[in-house]
């Protein structure tokens, strides 16, 4: 059998090289409808990524807040940790006991008010960073800019309460763990401990006296927040998070509207490249098994002869089959060559005037090596499905027919 195979595959590519021009010609055919839709994917793939890495890249993305403060107990925090399509969640208290005024013991009276917002490990708003103890704070990049802190540094928090004359402070020193990514946080803000956050959200409520300390505040079953921040799993989930959100009667603030809009874009241009590359993959496909089914009819007296010499019915069905195997497999190779030097040459063109913010250059045409070959056996596939029309005629070919032409 593996003999048998071999001879007919011998013959086969022997029959291609006699007519090598044929050959060059259906494959150069195959490599000029397939190659534009190899770089038509690219195209497609390098946008598509470029958008969805701008808004994973952005932590805010996928960010989930409360529109208005109202009162969210321990069991809606449990239930919101524990949705799957839930990465992170942690409570936030009134915007007007969020803020603080932050000085440098070094540098006395220079003050800068922030915004305290809680943290806690495996916050996506701070990749890789995480706090010591309830007494360690992040600043964002804005506020470590305007007080020049660095890591390890000391400073002090402040929280002011009641009118001028009768003004109590609580002073809190604390230790600067690390420096927030640029895009964490666009004001003056500083990450705290969510015990940090609780200390003075209680001394502006004048619950807790200006002596308390966050190791003070204990975890007590029975507090509300006023809000929370919840980041999704993926971008995908954020649509499904609002929705379920405001069906349960909780306004939120959310990007759905935007990943919305790149999902759909994605469906669009998936669905656009379906029918392209149906038309045309199709397209030549028929041209393709045409001219094998023709090339049988007008060799049927040499396949004849094989049949004579004693090759059987399933022989002469590899015979087209192994001719279109070796035309798709040469097609697709040249195909992903020119689209390669393509994507090559698109990727090195500015996106902008020169100097611009848009002349830096992007890949926008992303060809992964798994690309080709998804494309190479989508072509060896069609090209097989094209040959079988053909390889079923030569299969009917008797060994009779050979003997009226001697």
């Amino acid at each position: 059998m593996t003999n048998r195979i071999r001879l007919v595959a011998s013959l086969a590519l022997r029959d291609l090289l006699h007519e090598r021009r044929l050959a060059i010609c259906s494959l150069i055919g195959l490599a000029a409808v397939l190659a534009p839709l190899i770089v038509l994917f690219g195209l497609k793939h390098g946008v598509m990524e470029g958008l969805r890495s701008d808004l994973i890249e952005n932590p805010r993305s996928r960010m989930i807040v409360n529109a208005a403060n109202r009162n969210f107990d321990q069991a809606f925090m449990r239930s919101l940790r524990a949705r799957p399509d839930i990465a992170f969640a942690i409570p936030r208290i009134r915007g007007l006991n969020t803020e603080a005024r932050f000085e440098r013991p070094d540098r006395p009276g220079t003050v800068v008010r922030a915004e305290l917002l809680a943290t806690d490990r495996g916050d996506p708003l701070l990749p890789g960073l995480s706090l010591t103890d309830a007494a360690s704070v992040i600043p964002s990049a804005s506020l470590a800019a305007r007080l020049g802190l660095t890591p390890g540094m000391d400073v002090t928090l402040r929280a002011i309460r009641g009118e001028a004359g009768a003004r109590e402070v609580l002073a809190v020193p604390v230790r600067i763990a690390a420096i927030a990514p640029q895009g964490a946080f666009g004001r003056d803000g500083m990450f705290v401990d969510l015990r940090l956050l609780l200390l003075v959200d209680g001394f502006t409520d004048g619950v807790l006296p200006g002596t308390a300390r966050p190791d003070d505040i204990s975890d007590d079953p029975a507090r509300v927040f006023a809000g929370f921040r919840a980041h999704a799993r993926q971008l995908e989930d954020v649509i499904a998070i609002d929705h379920a959100m405001r069906a349960a009667g909780v306004d939120v603030e959310t990007q759905s509207e935007q990943v919305a809009g790149l999902l759909g874009l994605d469906r669009s241009l998936t669905l656009l490249f379906g029918l392209l590359a149906g038309l045309g993959g199709v397209g030549y496909l028929v041209s393709l098994g045409v001219g094998l089914y023709a090339n049988v009819e007008r060799k049927r007296r040499d396949l004849s002869l094989l049949r004579l010499v004693g090759l059987l019915r399933r022989d002469m069905i590899l015979f087209p089959l192994l001719q279109s195997a070796a035309i798709g497999a040469a097609g697709a190779l040249l195909a992903g060559g020119v689209a390669l030097a393509v994507a090559f040459v698109v990727n090195g063109l500015p996106l902008g005037p020169p100097g611009g913010p848009g002349a830096e250059k992007n890949a926008i045409c992303v060809l992964e090596p798994y690309h080709l070959g998804i494309a190479l056996l989508a072509t060896l596939l069609g090209a097989m499905i094209a040959a079988a029309f053909a390889g079923a005629r030569a299969s009917r070919i008797l060994p009779s027919e050979g003997l009226r032409d001697v």
